[in-house]
């Protein structure tokens, strides 16, 4: 709605706004949530410098995999815009081994690391969408009901309403993100599980209320449900997994 925010004589990107605040106020919870650590420093020495690392390469990755996903549209890859999962993917894949290999230098493990900063990440998420919003991209289908909102074009972005209001999906993953947010704040375990079952549900369902051209997969899946299919499987998989592995261990225990 408000793509460019006036500065004086300089006008400023709304969506880089909301990124810097969503950023920040995912640093900040992270170190609220440390702050009765007697390691506090220690911790927090550890940890920033990872998140930092993996924040980086989640923003090239978010890049990446958007110019990956519209190779056929596109005629070829051109970095023209950003992809969450992209990012999501990204960053993980180098959270992880940073937490698992150098684990002697904190006292939490990697499981309690990434269930610490799932809220706060889920907050990022949802302040980052409201950039989106602002930024007039991500948005829903057209629609002349109650919920509406005229969008106006973005003819740099290629992007044209003709005067229909559309779904503020923006704001709708927003709600729900920060409804997570809420619920997951008084789960005291798996945060980070829960989140990767929860959000990709939550994606797939609404994606069908997009009205941006994102391309489609499978004969109509959108790059968002078919990465969101693949994490839910995944995660079923390493449930699976964990199941087994529990019960052989209590059959030995037993016997």
């Amino acid at each position: 709605m408000y793509p460019n925010i006036p500065l004086g004589s300089q006008s400023f990107s709304s969506f880089s706004l909301c990124a810097m605040i969503g950023v920040l106020v995912f640093i900040l919870s992270v170190i609220f949530k440390l702050r009765k650590d007697t390691r506090f420093s220690e911790e927090l020495f550890y940890i920033i410098p990872k998140l930092v690392i993996a924040l980086g390469l989640g923003f090239l990755g978010t890049i990446f995999f958007d110019s990956l996903f519209k190779i056929p549209q596109n005629g070829g890859m051109k970095l023209a815009g950003m992809m969450f999962y992209g990012g999501v993917v990204t960053g993980i894949a180098a959270l992880i081994p940073m937490l698992v290999f150098f684990r002697k230098n904190t006292r939490y493990t990697a499981k309690q690391w990434l269930d610490m900063i799932t809220v706060p990440f889920i907050l990022m998420h949802a302040i980052g969408r409201i950039g989106c919003f602002m930024a007039g991209c991500c948005y829903g289908m057209e629609t002349t009901g109650p919920f509406g909102i005229l969008f106006p074009d973005v003819p740099k972005a290629g992007i044209y309403h003709h005067g229909h209001k559309v779904l503020p999906t923006q704001l709708f993953e927003s709600a729900g993100l920060f409804v997570l947010a809420l619920v997951l704040h008084f789960v005291k375990h798996r945060k980070f599980a829960i989140y990767s079952v929860a959000y990709p549900i939550f994606r797939f369902c609404l994606e069908f209320l997009r009205g941006d051209n994102r391309g489609d997969y499978l004969g109509y899946l959108s790059p968002s449900q078919l990465i969101s299919i693949i994490i839910l499987v995944a995660v079923a998989v390493w449930f699976t997994i964990w199941i087994v592995k529990r019960n052989s261990e209590f059959r030995i225990i037993k016997d």
